[in-house]
């Protein structure tokens, strides 16, 4: 499986913040450990570079459809977006001239084809050191590397969910060129009655001609792309045109 990875970072003491194409602190320790547990990481670097930059911002503020769309664009299944910064823990230490300094990061991962958010998880370290900016980093990367640890698993878990055919699981359906509704009722007939493993449909919207379902399913998204692919419907039929883990695409061609 392949993340795309993009925080904000700020550590305390510095002149100014890591700069955006520079790889900072938190995403350093998130890659380090994405690796490490056997996943593959799209680089930094290489988003930053080419991304954007309002892109990046609306995806660096929370907004997961900008990060969904920047997942797919570099064929990353997951993207970790969040955010990093340290602070003074209540100044000097007594006796010394050694400086508490915190640092907090907080993470969340979502599923690059539908934007659905597979888990969130923050963390907060203490640091001590004669330097800010020093003792500002290593506490950021302590609570990236707990962060990270966590969301890791919690990843894993998910994966491991969209293996198990007999769990029901919510597909993001999406047909366009529908040329009436009635087309529509007739696919939702469909799986409301004839599709096997069905265990609710959601009309999440119907607009010009394009329709996104939340299909409930006990089975994997080839599955319903195959069974629609064969499917002849009154007057038309639905060709896919994109499959992935969590989204099923379909185009509507008339007979």
């Amino acid at each position: 499986m392949k993340v795309m990875v993009m925080v904000e970072e700020k550590i305390a003491g510095l002149f100014q913040t890591t700069a955006f194409e520079d790889l900072g602190q938190t995403e350093s320790i998130i890659v380090e450990k994405l690796v490490n547990a056997g996943f593959t990481v799209v680089d930094p670097r290489t988003v930053k570079a080419n991304i954007a930059r309002d892109q990046a911002l609306r995806i660096l503020e929370g907004d997961n459809y900008a990060a969904a769309s920047a997942g797919l664009q570099y064929g990353a299944q997951v993207v970790i977006t969040g955010k990093a910064f340290s602070k003074q823990g209540g100044g000097g230490i007594q006796g010394s001239r050694m400086q508490s300094v915190q640092g907090m990061v907080q993470l969340r991962a979502l599923h690059s084809d539908d934007g659905r958010i597979i888990s969130s998880r923050s963390a907060q370290t203490a640091a001590a050191h004669i330097d800010e900016a020093q003792g500002g980093v290593r506490a950021v990367r302590g609570a990236a590397g707990q962060a990270t640890e966590a969301l890791v698993q919690d990843i894993l878990a998910a994966v491991a969910g969209q293996g198990n055919g007999q769990t029901a699981k919510t597909l993001t359906v999406v047909i366009t060129n529908l040329v009436s509704y009635r087309h529509l009722t007739a696919v939702r007939h469909f799986f409301e009655t004839e599709l096997a493993g069905v265990h609710g449909l959601d009309q999440r919207s119907y607009t010009m001609g394009t329709a996104e379902l939340g299909l409930k399913y006990a089975g994997s998204s080839t599955d319903v792309a195959e069974e629609l692919a064969y499917r002849r419907f009154p007057g038309f039929r639905l060709e896919p045109t994109n499959v992935t883990a969590n989204r099923v695409d379909l185009r509507a061609v008339l007979d």
